[in-house]
């Protein structure tokens, strides 16, 4: 089965996680992709675009590189990078992140015995930022159980192989959301009855800043509550399935945790882990 994998790069990231990024999606996977659509999400600097440079020189006319004149934000990108992607299924990847050798084709396997799927993600390593494993971070598998725990976001976005055509009729990512796009995503596809999936294994090394949650406004975390709540709501409505009041207020959890100092919200974030569907296992 062909398919592409679907990236976005911007100037703010990584160069040595890039180069790493896309090689380990060309050079280590048993299964190759037949394309790579990489959109440059605004100017980037002279130390990525010579990343850029070394893998066209390498891949050639299979990897596909799109511009934007300015930086646009993750979700516009994506959808400009997925009208460019030629095959039915595209794997999303993210340019600090890290495929395990099997990734695709275990993802391949399970679209090919599963004609109903059209959304697989899996578990992930997290790993700092020396590339150490850190813990696993274990999804929810079955589709019942992840439509039950969509407030909790239950697919990590850029271990997702997906349908094409699907996630187009879906709408697509909200260009307008600088934060959350697969998010929001993923209650639309819910409501249209798509089916989902976790491979119970980890295929993507997640490169995780525990003190990421720190960095996210309560701006952001308000609209990012504001979507969980009204998500349930729809699905709720949409598939006639219940959604217990406690799921749709917890969605609020991340806007109360970023209105307190850095040092209370890493405690609270360490407190409620154990209350997180998606759960994660420190590897000591």
């Amino acid at each position: 089965m062909k398919f592409s994998v679907l990236m976005s790069v911007y100037s703010g990231d990584s160069p040595c996680f890039f180069d790493l990024s896309i090689e380990s999606i060309w050079s280590k996977q048993i299964a190759t992709p037949e394309e790579i659509v990489i959109v440059k999400d605004g100017f980037l600097p002279e130390d990525l675009e010579s990343v850029l440079l070394k893998w066209k020189s390498i891949i050639g006319e299979k990897l596909n590189l799109v511009s934007i004149s300015r930086n646009e934000g993750l979700g516009k990108a994506l959808n400009i990078g997925l009208t460019q992607c030629k095959h039915e299924l595209v794997a999303r990847m993210d340019a600090d992140d890290v495929a395990v050798a099997e990734r695709f084709l275990l993802q391949l396997e399970w679209f090919s015995q599963n004609s109903s799927l059209d959304v697989v993600g899996s578990n992930a390593w997290e790993i700092d930022n020396s590339g150490r494993i850190q813990r696993i971070r274990e999804m929810p598998t079955d589709h019942n159980d992840i439509i039950k725990t969509l407030w909790a976001c239950p697919l990590l976005h850029p271990t997702v192989m997906f349908k094409k055509e699907k996630i187009i009729s879906a709408g697509n990512y909200n260009p307008s959301l600088r934060r959350r796009q697969d998010y929001e995503l993923w209650f639309r596809c819910a409501e249209m009855g798509y089916r989902f999936a976790n491979i119970p294994q980890p295929l993507l090394k997640y490169r995780f800043d525990r003190d990421g949650h720190n960095k996210q406004t309560p701006g952001t975390a308000w609209q990012q509550g504001i979507i969980g709540y009204r998500g349930c709501e729809s699905v709720a409505k949409s598939l006639n399935v219940q959604v217990p009041i406690l799921n749709k207020y917890a969605c609020f959890v991340p806007f109360f945790r970023s209105l307190l100092p850095r040092r209370l919200q890493n405690f609270m974030y360490d407190k409620l882990s154990p209350f997180d569907p998606r759960s994660r296992t420190r590897l000591d």
